[in-house]
């Protein structure tokens, strides 16, 4: 009877705390598939690491619930909320000297350590318990079923508020996952409440000092991976509904004051490998065939260059980008800093492959795929087949669909075939002429209804007038090579390939453990 009356565990409480702890751990599943995700240089093989760690720690704190005190579980409480005050700050500052002293490859398992024992086990220990406790205080009855819905009820709760607050607003979302895990502590400490009350005042303070600890975090870790980079100063760092858009600026080797594109830690504008990637993409088809009175289309392409130099060369130039805070942030500080940045061009915030399909204006003369190899479903889908048969169905007589190849196609031992050749089976299997044309170690592909209507001389001449008259593109790209592939050659790489399907998991997932062995274990 003491115990009762000194350890009281009424039903109401249960259930509260369970839709605390559902609501905090819907933000912790959130800001962890995000913020750790893009530590990594997030894809689908980084998300499944993340998740396999938050559910596997969940697991644990299920398994060992019951052999733990609430001494035991209000200390494991404490140190939990130590340590989430630090994040996602201090996992920045981890990774900046993981990358200092060359121990990149500590990085994956220590995420993954992170998720599983810091995040979410604490959360999980008070299910079981409560239901024990409930037991007790209402012989007969089984509260699982009404204890269960109130986890659920978080859980939602966790989701609107993503919702409601957005993903740009990291701050507040963090902030809150905290106050859910203060009120866990304040509700489970009993006796100690008032002392534990006291811990509310952490709440202000990490939301104040976000905003400082977020930027000088941010630039530690951009000035550790990149020892090239001095003077390193984060421009515009932001969490959109699908990744993290950072704009970073810095001194080069080469280079002063230059302006990079991180899209989830990953960079995708800004050396001079990446502008070729445009100009070959994007540009040299308008160049070179429709200067003045064709219709262009890009598919992605956020750093809107292609906007900048198509604008006043193209009839209409139409971009399609899925995500609006990329054009947002780069016109404000990639483009519209260097000035005489054009208006006659329309941007749709839409996924291309939706923009073709519902697509009844005219036809284009040129469409452009401007995206990065499919170590995602997302872009895996504007890689496949299907992809290439409805943008062909949107081309106009004589018009050029233009993608990247992803690579260098090449013949492998044993048969094998690179990403480049499935590629370029699609491609094949798709439309009757492709122009394959190779700078320096990448390949892309010029496909249409009709042969391409210029020599590679020819082309390599207009290129470089084109280049002459534009200054800044000439300083980004160089001199760069432009050759045209035999093209008995570019079938006989294609011959056996199998085209990339619309989902093709199996590739993506190959494509995200290669890419996550290349940027951690490769010794070169």
């Amino acid at each position: 009877m003491s115990r009762a009356v000194a350890d009281p565990a009424p039903p109401p409480s249960a259930a509260l705390v369970l839709v605390v702890a559902g609501t905090s751990l819907s933000l912790a599943q959130f800001a962890a598939l995000r913020e750790y995700a893009a530590l990594l240089g997030s894809n689908e093989l980084v998300a499944l690491l993340v998740l396999c760690a938050y559910f596997l720690g969940l697991s644990i704190g299920y398994r060992v619930s019951a052999r733990l005190s609430r001494r035991t579980l209000l200390w494991l409480g404490g140190i939990t909320l130590a340590l989430n005050v630090t994040l996602p700050f201090s996992a920045r500052w981890f990774a900046g000297a993981m990358s200092a002293i060359r121990l990149d490859g500590n990085l994956p398992p220590a995420i993954f350590l992170l998720v599983l024992c810091g995040i979410t086990p604490f959360y999980a220990v008070f299910l079981p318990r409560l239901i024990d406790e409930a037991r007790r205080d209402e012989p007969g009855t089984h509260p699982l079923v009404r204890l269960y819905a109130a986890e659920l009820a978080g859980a939602c709760l966790g989701l609107a508020l993503v919702f409601l607050v957005t993903p740009a607003r990291m701050a507040i979302l963090l902030t809150l996952h905290l106050a859910g895990l203060v009120t866990l502590l304040v509700l489970f400490a009993r006796p100690r409440r008032r002392t534990v009350l006291a811990l509310f005042a952490l709440l202000p303070l990490y939301f104040a000092a976000y905003p400082q600890l977020d930027r000088a975090s941010l630039t530690w870790l951009y000035a550790c991976r990149n020892t090239s980079y001095k003077n390193v100063e984060i421009l515009a760092s932001e969490f959109s509904p699908y990744q993290r858009v950072d704009i970073v600026r810095a001194d080069t080797s080469s280079r002063l004051n230059v302006t990079f594109l991180y899209l989830n830690g990953n960079l995708l504008y800004g050396t001079r490998s990446l502008h070729h990637h445009n100009l070959f993409v994007a540009l040299l088809p308008n160049f070179l065939s429709f200067t003045n009175t064709g219709r262009a289309c890009i598919i992605a392409g956020g750093s809107l260059d292609n906007a900048r130099h198509l604008a006043a060369r193209t009839r209409s130039l139409d971009v399609v980008e899925l995500d609006e805070a990329v054009v947002r942030l780069t016109r404000r500080h990639i483009q519209e800093p260097l000035g005489d940045f054009p208006t006659n061009w329309r941007l749709t915030v839409d996924d291309g492959k939706h923009f073709l399909g519902t697509w009844h204006g005219e036809p284009f003369d040129v469409i452009a795929v401007d995206v990065p190899i499919p170590s995602h479903l997302q872009t895996a889908m504007l890689h496949s087949q299907r992809f290439f048969a409805l943008a062909r169905s949107q081309l106009s007589p004589g018009g050029i669909f233009s993608i990247s190849l992803s690579g260098k196609l090449q013949e492998l031992p044993g048969g094998r075939k690179r990403l480049s050749n499935r590629v370029l089976a699609g491609l094949l299997a798709t439309f009757p002429y492709v122009t394959v044309v190779r700078s320096g170690e990448k390949d892309f592909a010029w496909a249409g209804d009709t042969p391409f209507p210029l020599s590679a001389a020819i082309a390599r001449q207009r290129m470089n007038s084109s280049l002459d008259l534009n200054p800044k593109l000439r300083e980004d790209v160089g001199q760069p090579t432009l050759m045209f592939l035999d093209p008995a050659k570019v079938r006989a790489l294609a011959a056996g390939c199998e085209p990339i399907g619309e989902a093709d998991m199996k590739l993506v997932l190959q494509l995200s453990l290669s890419k996550l062995i290349n940027r951690y274990y490769d010794p070169d």
